[in-house]
């Protein structure tokens, strides 16, 4: 029987398919329940593991997904396996296809705001039954009460925030109270491949899990944050010895 939850260096994930928690998510959203997802990666698991205010923002969401696929191999080294990668980007488009047919409206806050207006036009576009009724560029700040001010009066069915981590957690967080029946997550840099300014790994990349070394040889300046992963790896080694 397969665990609701896996702990993998102190962050619990859900251990569910993509196509299980789109029908958790859709399901809360009929029943007009809201839900705080956090697509975490190994990055998000280590800048929890040292800051404690941020692990403590994980730790109130409804749901967090593996995104990311060193999240998969930490938890099957530490013998409690997740099912599959779940990434922010692929639940986020599954989510606008369902939120279309259920004619439901949308958020869509982050990026530069030539990336934002592209990415409008193409939700727009290619969900015509969905309405986007907000939209803003990412940068802001937090204590920006108009951006949140505005998403509050706009009332949407879905927020889907692309502002990097730990900003765009912390924004959803504080958006919760006043928006209980509201879906949010953060998606990252996931807006840049919705405008199209982007392009994904070929799919049969993305099968053998190799998106990550993709990204990396077209834009190598992401080096510094790749050289996480080895990290992440050791502490991951470090706690599954110490439980044996």
């Amino acid at each position: 029987m397969r665990m609701s939850r896996v702990n993998v260096l102190g962050v619990d994930f859900d251990a569910y398919t993509q196509s299980e928690f789109i029908q958790i998510f859709m399901n809360r959203l009929s029943q007009h329940q809201g839900s705080f997802v956090v697509t975490a990666n190994p990055e998000i698991v280590m800048y929890a593991k040292e800051h404690r205010d941020y692990a403590q923002i994980l730790a109130e969401a409804d749901f967090v997904t593996a995104d990311g696929i060193g999240v998969v191999t930490g938890a099957q080294m530490l013998n409690t396996p997740l099912p599959e990668r779940v990434t922010g980007f692929d639940t986020m488009t599954a989510l606008l296809a369902q939120a279309n047919q259920a004619h439901l409206t949308v958020a869509l806050i982050g990026a530069k705001q030539t990336v934002n207006d592209q990415a409008v036009a193409n939700v727009t576009k290619q969900y015509p039954n969905l309405t986007v009724v907000y939209a803003h560029d990412g940068y802001f700040g937090l204590d920006d009460q108009a951006v949140s001010d505005a998403v509050i009066a706009a009332q949407p069915d879905m927020i889907f925030a692309a502002l990097g981590f730990p900003k765009q957690e912390q924004f959803l967080l504080a958006l919760k109270p006043h928006l209980p029946q509201a879906f949010m997550m953060g998606v990252g840099g996931s807006f840049d491949v919705l405008a199209g300014a982007v392009k994904r790994a070929p799919k049969w990349v993305q099968r053998v899990h190799m998106e990550w070394a993709y990204r990396l040889v077209k834009n190598p300046s992401r080096l510094p944050r790749m050289l996480v992963l080895p990290r992440f790896l050791a502490a991951v080694r470090q706690e599954a010895k110490a439980q044996s």
